[in-house]
């Protein structure tokens, strides 16, 4: 079974890390209006999986942020929100 999600966030996002120092699991909440998404680990699946996951995907939206700031460099002035970063 395959299955795809589409998550758009907007200025209401918010971004959650739920840390249980060593008694459980991280969990990682993406919130939404009308939408969320979760990403914790779970006893059915090795941690080390986990571990390599979180690693691709810290990855993925490092490279993220880097092609969204070159794309936002190459719009116009009048097409940005003001906000190009910390």
């Amino acid at each position: 079974m395959t299955a795809s999600m589409a998550f758009y966030a907007d200025g209401n996002t918010t971004v959650r890390l739920n840390q249980y120092g060593t008694t459980r699991a991280p969990i990682l909440t993406l919130d939404g209006e009308d939408h969320s998404l979760a990403v914790s680990a779970f006893d059915r699946v090795p941690v080390a999986e986990h571990l390599t996951f979180a690693r691709e995907l810290s990855a993925a939206c490092a490279d993220y942020v880097t092609a969204l700031e070159a794309y936002t460099a190459a719009l116009p002035d009048a097409e940005t929100d003001g906000d190009e970063g910390p």
